[in-house]
């Protein structure tokens, strides 16, 4: 394992975005395995991977990966750590103001960017997307809040620049698999068929689903 890190930073000390974005685009198709495993599993059906799938999040990984290192570059400059004999507070306050720009300016466009990307990358149109923003937005956004401030202030306060990127998306294996968990359970528990953002009902199938619970009602009537 050591001996893996040390070729990789030897490689990415000379070519850090090329090195970047392979390595990010990568852990972002690992975590959509892992999504898709744990989904299989939630849902009692045989795995079938859906390599499509799997490739949309190697190529946002891979968009990703030079803008979060552009992006971990300018919070540095703009929020430089003090020298260690200033003391813990200075250094808390500098983390906070990386975590606070961090979260309240690229999260929220982050995570819009998601939802627009993957939403033209499936072949949809943009009435599709803004439905999806509508319906997962806030949710995600909230839930973001829930993890990532912490983990970011580990990740501006310790990790040395060149592995921020690497570190953020290991976390973002789990963090997809914890999303992909939290929605098959909560899916679970509705007792009515939800339509998702992304798909759709042709009108014949709704005028047969709604003659049977037509037919229903009159059959719980008679009786």
């Amino acid at each position: 394992m050591t001996a893996i890190l040390r070729a990789w930073t030897a490689v990415a000390a000379e070519r850090p975005l090329t090195t970047l974005t392979v390595t990010n685009g990568a852990l972002g198709g690992l975590g959509d395995i892992l999504a898709q495993t744990i989904e299989s599993h939630n849902e009692r059906h045989r795995f079938r991977w859906d390599y499509r799938r799997t490739l949309r999040f190697v190529a946002w990984g891979s968009l990703c990966a030079p803008l979060f290192h552009k992006w971990y570059l300018l919070l540095n400059r703009a929020f430089p750590l003090p020298v260690q004999s200033s003391g813990k507070a200075s250094f808390i306050y500098a983390v906070s103001k990386r975590v606070a720009t961090d979260q309240l300016v690229y999260a929220p466009l982050g995570i819009a960017g998601f939802f627009v990307a993957m939403n033209f990358m499936e072949g949809q149109d943009w009435a599709s997307a803004k439905r999806r923003l509508g319906e997962f937005y806030l949710p995600t956004l909230k839930a973001n809040y829930a993890v990532w401030p912490a983990v970011q202030a580990v990740n501006f306060g310790f990790v040395p620049v060149l592995y921020r990127v690497p570190f953020s998306s290991v976390v973002s294996i789990f963090w997809n698999a914890f999303m992909s968990w939290a929605n098959a359970q909560s899916a679970s528990k509705v007792e009515l068929p939800v339509e998702m953002p992304h798909t759709t009902v042709e009108a014949a199938q709704e005028k047969q689903l709604q003659l049977r619970l037509d037919e229903k009602q009159r059959n719980e009537l008679v009786r």
